[in-house]
């Protein structure tokens, strides 16, 4: 349903799957330079997707949505308050500027796959999507500034009577809707990108040997993708699974982008436990590795287990890379099956 869309011809009755992913959660304060008085930094991407899959007449069709919100990074930084206070107009100013550093990406499509089995050997599939993305980068800058007019029967030279006129004839609420508007700001912009358009995968798998159970498979993904903003490379995927015993399973991919030079590899494998006596359940314990061949990304490892009771099946997955970074920016999977 989600990987190879060849393997749509083994779906069994109907199938209704659910998916959500946590990933990149960080909120961080940094160290403030001597001119600021906060900064702030903050990311979180969530995912979501959900399918309904079935075979006709020989023919895996699966029918989904999918929808990823990336706040890549944000960063919100105050600068020091700088007053003046204008004796003739008995008039006080402050003006705090505030920047916001933003990086965000947003994706939502549909997607339809087909699977097909040219024969007992061989299944080819292909899957068609409608994306639309939004890409935007920049920086805004704002001003926070206040004003406070006091009586002229004040005594200026009393701080007693002078700093509570000020702070009793603030005009807050004037200052926040001016704030809101970013009247007297700016926003450099570097990125303000959106559109719509079509991408498309094909696949194939083929049983290899019948000792072992072992069967291989190939993927091309981001062949079409006109239109779209910030295209994906198009991607070579080729892999093979064995399944020796009912409850052991092993797989390993090899992925290569077709305009660069080096690969990625993931090694997989899970056992699991099926209780079928008076009702119908099981376990399942999984494990991989995942080799990154870009200096800009991390090896990565797996961890997950699932859960089915009936024709329902929970799952949950960890990916994290392989640095001292928090739990917190890993990859939280949560999904859900049901076969009916």
């Amino acid at each position: 349903i989600f990987g190879n869309p060849a393997g749509l011809v083994n779906v069994q009755n109907n199938n209704l799957s659910f998916a959500f992913l946590v990933e990149n959660l960080e909120y961080e304060n940094l160290s403030n330079d001597e001119d600021q008085q906060s900064n702030t930094n903050f990311s979180l991407r969530l995912g979501s997707s959900i399918y309904y899959s079935r075979v006709i007449h020989g023919i895996g069709i699966s029918l989904g949505y999918i929808g990823d919100i990336d706040n890549r990074k944000s960063t919100f930084r105050i600068e020091p308050t700088e007053g003046e206070y204008i004796i003739d107009e008995r008039k006080f100013t402050s003006t705090t500027n505030t920047i916001f550093d933003y990086d965000f990406f947003r994706e939502n499509g549909t997607v339809l796959s087909v699977g097909y089995s040219l024969n007992p050997r061989i299944d080819i599939g292909a899957r068609l999507k409608y994306l639309y993305r939004i890409v935007k980068k920049g920086t805004i800058y704002r001003p926070l500034q206040l004003t406070a007019v006091h009586d002229p029967d004040v005594n200026r030279n009393d701080a007693t009577q002078l700093l509570p006129a000020i702070i009793d004839n603030l005009d807050i609420g004037d200052s926040i809707d001016k704030f809101k508007k970013n009247e007297g700001g700016k926003e450099d912009v570097e990125a303000d990108l959106s559109g719509s358009g079509f991408d498309f995968d094909i696949g194939m798998q083929t049983k290899l040997m019948k000792k072992g159970n072992i069967s291989g498979g190939i993927m091309l993904e981001h062949l079409i993708q006109r239109k779209i903003v910030s295209p994906q490379p198009s991607k070579l995927t080729i892999g093979a699974i064995t399944q020796p015993t009912s409850w052991f399973v092993a797989a390993l991919d090899l992925q290569k982008a077709i305009a660069s030079s080096g690969f990625n590899a993931n090694i997989g494998w899970e056992v699991s436990y099926n209780w079928e006596k008076w009702f119908s359940a099981g376990i399942i314990f999984r494990n991989g590795f995942a080799y990154e061949s870009s200096a800009e990304t991390k090896n990565k490892l797996s961890i997950g287990l699932a859960l089915r009771l009936g024709g329902s099946h929970w799952d949950y997955a960890l990916v994290k890379p392989l640095d001292d970074s928090p739990i917190s920016r890993a990859t939280h999977i949560v999904s859900s099956t049901t076969r009916f």
